[in-house]
């Protein structure tokens, strides 16, 4: 499993060490000033001009250069613009001062950049906290433009729920800035958006409230996972399969439905509720956590992605929002 943190990256988290043993463990809260300087994120990057071996400039190039190792980091267009780490930072400081940083970091050399920040925990059941987080992820490599996540983490299983559940289709559950144009006044337009994480979050509150609030039984909760199933996979669940491809489907929901009513049954006695909540969540820890059976397994930074801004969060959305629409 590669963390992906080389050489040259740095990293600080509260409390908590990184499983790869590497960065700074901060056992006080860090605000975002603090992170800053206790992640070592504090160098900029500058864009220069590239030059062939023979002394040509390459017009249509440019080279990202780490201020502190003088390295060479990212080729990127004459139209790219940078984002410092400071800026990033100083983004963040607009949600409040009642978040605290949860981690920060770098990896790949400097090439990109992340900062977690911690806001409220709210309980779904008496045993079943839910923290608030916010993500800011950016690059330096021009393959990353500076993206702005709401989420949370169910503690009971670690499953990663974006928070704008039950809102339009259509609307985005993250702010994206591209290294592009005025920078300054999409950083701008951001800080009015990142003012509203409070707003988002007891939005998101709300609507988990109403999930536990909703109490289908088993024959109501066995025909919402058969529908998610059939909206994940794209597959149709024939009732009596007559070719060989409807008896794969069916035995592939088979599987798939009992993994999840096992994990419904088995929180709903934990938690004393047999609810919408608890059982959208069976399905998205089997999402956020499955193991591949076969093929490249993930490491732990691809499968943090799919989770947060990937296929992960799509599919899981969309199960919230399935269960949503049964309240």
């Amino acid at each position: 499993m590669s963390h992906e943190m080389m050489e040259h990256d740095s990293a600080a988290y509260y409390k908590n060490p990184a499983w790869h043993g590497l960065g700074n463990t901060i056992e006080h809260a860090m605000n975002v000033d603090d992170a800053l300087e206790l992640a070592s994120l504090n160098w900029e990057v500058n864009k220069w001009p590239l030059f062939t071996s023979s002394g040509v400039q390459a017009n249509d190039h440019r080279g990202i250069m780490r201020s502190d190792t003088q390295e060479i980091i990212g080729v990127v267009s004459p139209r790219y613009q940078t984002v410092q780490n400071w800026e990033a930072f100083n983004l963040a400081k607009h949600f409040g001062t009642d978040v605290t940083v949860e981690s920060a970091g770098s990896i790949q050399n400097g090439r990109k950049v992340y900062l977690l920040l911690r806001g409220e925990q709210f309980d779904a059941h008496a045993n079943d906290p839910v923290n608030k987080y916010m993500a800011l992820f950016w690059g330096h490599d021009g393959t990353a433009s500076l993206t702005v996540l709401p989420t949370s983490v169910r503690v009971v299983c670690k499953n990663t729920l974006d928070m704008v559940i039950g809102q339009s289709k259509n609307s985005s559950n993250k702010i994206s800035i591209s290294h592009a144009g005025d920078m300054n006044a999409k950083i701008s337009e951001a800080e009015e958006a990142v003012r509203k994480f409070k707003e988002t979050g007891q939005f998101f509150e709300t609507q988990v409230k109403a999930l536990v609030s909703r109490c289908p039984g088993r024959n109501g909760v066995n025909s919402f996972f058969k529908e998610v199933y059939a909206a994940l996979t794209g597959n149709t669940i024939a009732a009596n399969p007559a070719t060989e491809q409807e008896e794969a489907v069916y035995t592939d929901a088979v599987m798939r439905v009992s993994k999840w009513t096992e994990t419904y049954e088995l929180e709903s006695q934990e938690l004393g509720s047999w609810d919408m909540w608890t059982a959208a969540n069976a399905v998205s820890n089997d999402i956020q956590h499955r193991v591949a059976s076969r093929g490249k397994k993930k490491t732990a930074g691809s499968a943090a992605y799919s989770n947060l801004i990937g296929k992960n969060s799509v599919d899981t959305r969309k199960v919230f929002n399935m269960a949503l629409a049964t309240v």
